[in-house]
């Protein structure tokens, strides 16, 4: 966690069910919100239209990220740990509601950054191991250990062609591009001043990476690893996410407390959208930070592109916010400490771990 984060997640605030701005229909059937309450450490699954909790389990500790099986059956969260590193994946079946698996991953510790490569595996890295990690979800097994060639291998992003994924490492000031059909090395490309967020475009050309340490993105050719150019954005922008027909970046900016809204093409911020501020100031704030800075996270755009969905981890919510009109437009009230957010669509017919692939 960034140092000066700290301080605004130690008071939960006050909240309601949700806020009295219109309803913002935005999913259609079957569409669900994962959110992981990481101080709780649990999971819970939100109708995204009303802010329903249709299901609440716990979790491994210190959940960050979690991932959606493309089939919908499937959701997986990693559990990071907190000050005690963890070593774990939680399998919920949402179609039985239920924890189906925990997996051990020892001796890999911190699992955090995930994507399905397929119904039946993901890619989650672990970065005490400076790895990708394959995981076989019916084996319950590690399949392979891709090495990322930096330290901090934190976020991860997969190519739209599943050939390749890329990661974004902290303290090694780097992203790495993994080749997933071959044993080639990874390569390994300085950005910039302590890299976490990491997105890939729809179309596959292009890698988004936000830059903690400098309040800024990089931007660069996803077939090269050359960079494009270099924008400045709102404080610390922890999460970027990509509207679904690439044409507006959309990042989560943890120390301004805002989500920066970038056209893809010109390279242009269009707009910053102020987020609702926490209940009660958060003491012992350090001088010359905001005391309600809600802290927005973790960030998803609903499939159709018209609504993105912020966790506010001081600010124990989920924001949802309309990128036509550039406004918020509801809450829903969550655990302590909202982090990882995932978007759920229900397929039919179910294939069940163990089904032919």
């Amino acid at each position: 966690m960034h140092p000066l984060l700290r301080p605004l997640l130690l008071l939960p605030s006050i909240l309601t069910l949700a806020c009295s701005t219109p309803r913002a229909d935005s999913a259609p059937p079957g569409s669900w919100l994962a959110v992981l309450d990481k101080s709780d450490a649990t999971l819970r699954v939100i109708e995204p239209n009303s802010g329903t909790v249709k299901d609440l389990a716990p979790v491994a500790n210190g959940p960050h990220e979690c991932a959606s099986s493309p089939d919908g059956a499937l959701l997986v969260v990693c559990g990071y740990g907190d000050q005690r590193p963890g070593n774990a994946l939680t399998i919920w079946d949402l179609v039985e509601r239920r924890v189906r698996a925990t997996i051990d991953l020892s001796p890999h510790q911190r699992p955090h950054g995930i994507a399905f490569l397929s119904n039946r595996t993901v890619l989650v890295t672990s970065e005490t191991s400076r790895a990708v990690l394959e995981i076989d979800l019916v084996s319950e097994k590690v399949v392979r250990a891709l090495d990322t060639g930096a330290d901090t291998s934190h976020m991860l992003a997969l190519s739209p062609d599943h050939s390749r994924v890329f990661t974004a490492n902290v303290r090694g000031n780097s992203i790495s591009a993994i080749d997933l059909t071959g044993d080639a090395p990874p390569k390994v490309v300085p950005v910039g001043n302590q890299p976490e967020a990491i997105a890939i475009t729809p179309d596959g050309e292009e890698l988004w990476v936000g830059l903690n340490g400098e309040d800024a993105l990089v931007v660069l050719d996803a077939a090269t690893l050359d960079v494009k150019t270099k924008l400045a954005c709102g404080k610390l922008p922890i999460r970027v996410a990509c509207t679904p027909d690439g044409k507006l970046v959309v990042v989560s900016c943890a120390m301004s407390g805002e989500l920066a809204l970038i056209d893809r093409a010109e390279k242009k911020q269009l707009a910053r959208i102020a987020l609702p501020k926490r209940a009660e100031p958060a003491p012992g704030a350090p001088p010359g930070v905001d005391a309600t800075n809600p802290v927005p996270v973790g960030l998803v755009i609903e499939p159709r592109g018209r609504i993105a969905y912020a966790s506010l981890a001081a600010a124990d919510q989920v924001a949802v916010v309309d990128l036509a009109t550039r406004s918020v437009v509801r809450t829903f009230a969550t655990g302590h400490g909202p982090d990882g957010l995932a978007w759920i669509t229900r397929r039919e017919p179910f294939r069940f771990l163990g089904d032919e692939r």
